[in-house]
């Protein structure tokens, strides 16, 4: 019960941190992604959605977060190309293929297949989406425990959320959240003989009634790692977990991870906060006015078309009851009972206002960047300027959402994998070689972004290349400052080329040396060649002059 208590004031002491800044998440949510909109005061958000949604009259700020949220699914994490490779460490993409990187190859194939065969690209959506209107979200991952075996990704609603950090570098590594779940559902997950009196007599009469519960995930303070290699107990490995029953305070479970199964990315960071806030913080003021605007042009707009009328109580004519409408008769003592206040011409917001609104919030969420560019075809230099763009806005970015994103992704995923066996078990995969034992890796991301991050290098060997050549015409000489390996292996690199179409130094010797070997022996039968003919030429010569000498005589 001691701990229970603990957790539970603990969950009140987060909310406290969190609560000045849900209001302005609330807001973003409203004119970003109302359909999105969380419930951070616990109440039910389905009617303000509904709302919301209402009362958006203008989509530009929506229309422009899905488009940066699909361009970074499709840049990060795309589903149709593998978008990141592991590399042992001391080694580097220049470096010879060795039977440990074709390894780690085919485990980063078989990790990226799974990832996309489970329920990742649908979740990664909502996570992207919190990430670019909120500032950070929440990504689970697990086995499937409940079939057989597999990936299962979960994106938590941050109204749900409560983050901390132990690190000195930030980076979140303790969240409690807080939900709601029936009885019939918490005797499901958690067994009768685990929950509380109360969640028992509800599930007999009420197994839809919801109760609060408590899911904390942060670092065991007295962990060990195990020395002998042996898999830990749940309850002694690096990340300790307790499901509570927040009402009652009833311990359901307690277990723990290996490595913290959440991902909390986050778009720019609150200083001396673990949240952030997102793109749609920067454009909020002025989707906020363009609203309101529309609101009013609405109205002008309304006036200009129905007109405003006065009409007079005379005791004949009841403006009360007249209707206007077309094709209708309005009976009163005199045409001067009933007429038009207004000009007809009352509509005094300019359509210009409402369109520099509109590329502002657009251009602040970097929709018209992100989008293909209309027109003819770009020229390789309009190319270069535009990637240099992209690059320019979306680098840091890109930065952070690699450390705090897809490397934990990648290393939770490679852990889960590593410990089932299932790399062992896989014929095409089989054990780590030698060259991989007692030696760390890290990941490298091959995807769309960051490529364009690495396509500066390339560019400017395309322009040197073309550059040199001009020159070569007058001087061939010059291309000896060319090393045109090195062109190759670093082209290859930045352009993301798999490493299993380059060959090693040693197979372009063997290669280089076989041709040399052929090269030579065709010198050598070509020599032989001539010299045979000159013998021939030579014999013939001499018969020839013996049968002339014969002949004479």
């Amino acid at each position: 019960m001691e701990k229970v208590a603990q957790l539970c004031k603990r969950l009140q002491d987060l909310k406290a941190v969190r609560l000045p800044l849900e209001k302005h998440w609330k807001e973003c949510y409203q004119y970003g992604a109302p359909e999105r909109q969380q419930a951070f005061d616990g109440s039910d958000i389905t009617n303000t959605r509904n709302n919301q949604r209402a009362e958006l009259l203008d989509s530009t700020a929506s229309e422009a977060v899905l488009i940066l949220v699909s361009s970074l699914i499709s840049g990060t994490t795309p589903a149709n190309a593998i978008w990141f490779k592991a590399v042992p460490d001391g080694l580097d993409d220049a470096s010879e293929m060795t039977e440990g990187k074709r390894w780690l190859e085919k485990v980063c194939h078989f990790i990226w297949t799974n990832i996309h065969g489970a329920n990742f690209d649908s979740e990664i959506f909502d996570l992207i989406l919190d990430y670019v209107v909120a500032g950070w979200g929440v990504i689970f991952e697990d086995i499937d425990r409940k079939a057989n075996g597999g990936y299962v990704f979960q994106t938590w609603p941050i109204a749900e959320c409560y983050l901390a950090s132990t690190r000195q570098d930030g980076i979140v590594d303790t969240i409690y959240r807080q939900f709601e779940m029936t009885a019939s559902a918490l005797i499901s997950e958690y067994g009768e003989n685990k929950v509380s009196d109360a969640v028992k007599d509800a599930y007999k009469n009420n197994p839809d009634k919801r109760f609060k519960v408590l899911f904390a995930i942060e670092p065991r303070p007295d962990f060990k790692p195990s020395r002998d290699g042996r898999p830990l107990l749940a309850k002694k490995k690096a990340f300790a977990t307790y499901h509570v029953e927040v009402d009652t305070k009833t311990m359901l479970k307690e277990s723990g991870y290996d490595e913290f199964p959440c991902a909390v990315p986050r778009f720019r960071k609150i200083p001396g906060s673990v949240y952030g806030v997102g793109a749609m913080s920067t454009a909020l003021p002025d989707a906020k006015q363009l609203n309101k605007i529309l609101r009013d042009y609405t109205r002008s707009l309304e006036i200009g078309v129905l007109g405003m009328w006065i009409g007079a109580d005379d005791g004949i004519f009841n403006p009360r009851t007249v209707r206007l409408g077309g094709g209708k008769i309005i009976t009163a003592a005199a045409t001067d009972s009933l007429k038009r206040l207004d000009t007809g011409n009352s509509i005094q917001i300019s359509d210009e206002g409402i369109t520099r609104l509109q590329a502002g919030i657009r251009k602040k969420l970097m929709a018209d960047a992100l989008q293909p560019a209309s027109g003819p075809n770009m020229t390789a230099t309009e190319v270069h300027v535009r990637v240099d763009l992209i690059r320019q806005q979306l680098g840091p970015l890109y930065g952070r959402s690699q450390s705090e994103l897809l490397e934990p992704l990648l290393e939770r995923s490679f852990g889960l994998a590593y410990r089932s066996g299932v790399f062992s078990k896989d014929k095409r995969i089989g054990e780590a070689p030698e060259d991989l034992q007692g030696r760390s890796m890290s990941f490298k991301f091959t995807s769309p972004l960051a490529r364009a991050q690495q396509l500066e290098d390339v560019s400017a060997i395309e322009r040197h290349l073309a550059l040199i050549g001009q020159v070569a015409q007058g001087d061939p000489s010059v291309l000896d400052n060319i090393d045109f390996d090195a062109v190759a292996q670093v082209s290859g690199a930045r352009l993301g080329t798999p490493p299993s179409i380059l060959r090693t130094p040693e197979a372009i010797q063997a290669i280089r040396e076989q041709r040399a070997q052929q090269q030579q022996a065709a010198a050598m039968q070509e020599q032989q060649a001539v010299a045979t003919q000159q013998m021939t030429n030579a014999l013939a010569k001499g018969v020839e002059n013996q049968l002339t000498s014969e002949t004479m005589q």
